[in-house]
């Protein structure tokens, strides 16, 4: 454990140098909140409610949601797997005595801890210049699933990520379903709206899936739009997937590394 905590602590330290990428994640969260601002205030013209939202709720849904996926780096992940398997720059994390799947894993644990400090910043920050009251839920049941359920889907995106980018020793170039898939996992997250508002059977087969406990279950356990019994599952459902996944990576990497040929191999 000790090479995994100093990985993710090196990649802590190494974010003070990409100064930029800080200022577009803080833009990025403020940019969501501002959206949520411009589109709801629009939609509820004349109306209190939409669904078991008044605009206050949706604003705050807006800011959790947008400091939760702001925490996850993982997307670097499949592309920096990809391009090292086509650029032939790979083969380090072959020969190192630490596994590739969990030194990702720390490295992208280790940035968004970086990205956490500022993150929480903009967020406070967007609370009080849209005037927005942190109406938290009472239940702490529902907080401690809420703060299970955030590490948990990090792992999971991870591990996902990881898969996405391995494929690269089996196809030569992923850059468009790497595309594809980003603005899919930005809806089926609750990024784009809050997955209540969907069709009954929608939001019912979205349960299922682990992407929807990343930011949306959190979001919602934390407003007390949902109960701790909700949450239970999502944490079963998250860390099945979670488990599922690293297993496929170990299998899918010891089936398709026989077909590198990078550097040093």
């Amino acid at each position: 454990m000790k090479k995994y905590f100093a990985v993710a602590k090196t990649l802590f330290k190494a974010q003070l140098v990409y100064r930029f990428d800080v200022a577009m994640t803080a833009l990025e969260i403020a940019g969501r909140v501002l959206f949520a601002w411009l589109l709801w205030g629009a939609a509820f013209a004349g109306r209190e409610t939409i669904g078991s939202f008044a605009l206050p709720d949706m604003m705050l849904y807006y800011v959790i949601s947008a400091f939760l996926a702001s925490l996850d780096m993982s997307g670097s992940v499949s592309r920096e797997v990809s391009d090292r398997i086509r650029g032939g720059t790979f083969s380090k994390f072959m020969v190192i005595p630490a596994n590739a799947q969990w030194h990702f894993y720390a490295q992208t644990m280790g940035a968004s801890a970086y990205y956490a400090i500022f993150g929480t910043a903009v967020t406070l920050l967007c609370a009080v210049l849209f005037r927005i009251k942190p109406l938290f839920t009472a239940n702490p049941a529902a907080i401690l699933c809420a703060v299970i359920l955030i590490p948990l889907g990090l792992t999971f995106m991870v591990c996902y990520h990881y898969f996405i980018g391995i494929l690269a020793f089996k196809f030569q170039d992923i850059g468009f379903f790497l595309h594809v898939q980003s603005a899919l996992l930005e809806f089926v997250t609750g990024g784009v709206v809050p997955l209540i508002l969907l069709p009954g059977r929608v939001t019912d087969a979205l349960r299922f899936l682990p992407f929807t406990h990343t930011v949306y279950t959190p979001s919602m356990l934390l407003m007390g739009k949902i109960g701790a019994a909700e949450g239970v599952f999502a944490i079963c459902v998250l860390a099945v997937w979670t488990l599922a996944m690293a297993a496929a990576n170990h299998f899918v990497y010891r089936r398709l590394r026989i077909k590198y040929d990078g550097v040093g191999i």
